[in-house]
């Protein structure tokens, strides 16, 4: 077994409006988890070591989601009983395992409240399971398609409540030097449906990026949540502050700011940058329509940071109340 210690990813194969997520062509190869060598260690070239997740934990039937390159399922763990969930992923189906490698090592450094953490990480000759935290509250992605009315989505309240858990989450990140590039309600979940604790997941598409760094250039990430700049094959971490920006547009209208019927239309209203805000938007606060257009700046050196947005009168005046 390798107990590698927090967060983990659980992939939807659903997108918000029929849209796709790219995938990175490059990488940053970690050093591997464990350096223990076994005669099985040969075939495991993720984690470089051999470990049977049916020693410690009974794999349960029921499925919790699947994905592109695995499918995500209960299990309990002999000894203590808990129940957990387990992301088995076939390695075949997987272009570069170099990439796998990244997200799990990314992952095992990863420790905060709102970003789903990974309890366990195991290796056989087929798969790579990892084991995280179970969350009953369901998508982010469903709460909206159960809430959209004429006058919007959910109220100024339960979006604060939702995107301050979120920023909170990607400045954590941006001060290790980790960017996600592929947040977007599917990648939210609710910790229970008793309450708004929202936990960022999916890790796939994320990368270290250090200030000073080169520009990252793969456009990746899903159409309506890339940023002009990501577009242009140019960017930095600001793309998250972008994508916090669309989603919080469309919590509050129920619609995103730039749609369209293929990436390629989408991708090409993003570029011409016109933002409104019409229709039900009557409803909404000054306040929030403010945080919105600074988090939806065309220029990443004055899109707000997560710290800045995290500062915004809106954000602060809910914290007050």
């Amino acid at each position: 077994m390798v107990s590698v210690g927090t967060a983990a990813t659980v992939t939807s194969s659903r997108s918000m409006y029929s849209s796709t997520t790219s995938h990175a062509s490059s990488s940053i190869t970690p050093t591997t988890i464990s350096s223990k060598s076994s005669s099985k260690s040969k075939l495991c070239s993720v984690t470089g070591l051999y470990a049977n997740i049916k020693n410690d934990y009974y794999i349960l039937p029921k499925v919790l989601g699947k994905g592109h390159y695995g499918i995500v399922r209960e299990c309990m763990h002999r000894t203590t009983r808990q129940v957990l969930a387990v992301k088995s992923i076939e390695k075949c189906n997987i272009g570069r395992l170099d990439h796998l490698q990244r997200e799990i090592y990314l992952l095992a450094n990863i420790d905060h409240e709102h970003i789903m953490k990974m309890v366990d990480c195991y290796e056989d000759a087929e798969c790579v399971h990892i084991v995280t935290e179970k969350y009953t509250g369901g998508e982010l992605f469903d709460t909206i398609l159960d809430n959209v009315s004429s006058n919007g989505c959910l109220s100024e309240s339960k979006t604060i409540n939702i995107i301050q858990s979120l920023l909170e989450a990607v400045a954590y990140l941006h001060d290790k030097g980790i960017v996600h590039r592929d947040i977007k309600p599917e990648n939210l979940l609710f910790e229970t449906d008793q309450e708004d604790v929202i936990k960022l997941i999916d890790f796939g598409l994320s990368r270290r990026h250090e200030k000073g760094d080169d520009p990252m250039s793969n456009p990746v990430g899903t159409a309506y949540y890339m940023s002009p700049e990501l577009l242009k094959g140019k960017y930095d971490k600001s793309c998250d502050l972008w994508a916090v920006g669309v989603v919080t547009y469309i919590l509050l209208c129920g619609y995103p700011p730039w749609n369209g019927s293929s990436d390629e239309i989408i991708q090409k209203t993003i570029r011409k940058g016109k933002l409104t805000f019409s229709g039900n938007w009557l409803y909404k606060s000054d306040q929030a329509i403010d945080f919105v257009k600074c988090l939806l700046r065309r220029d990443p050196k004055k899109r707000f940071t997560a710290k800045e947005a995290l500062a915004h009168p809106w954000i602060r005046k809910h914290t007050a109340e």
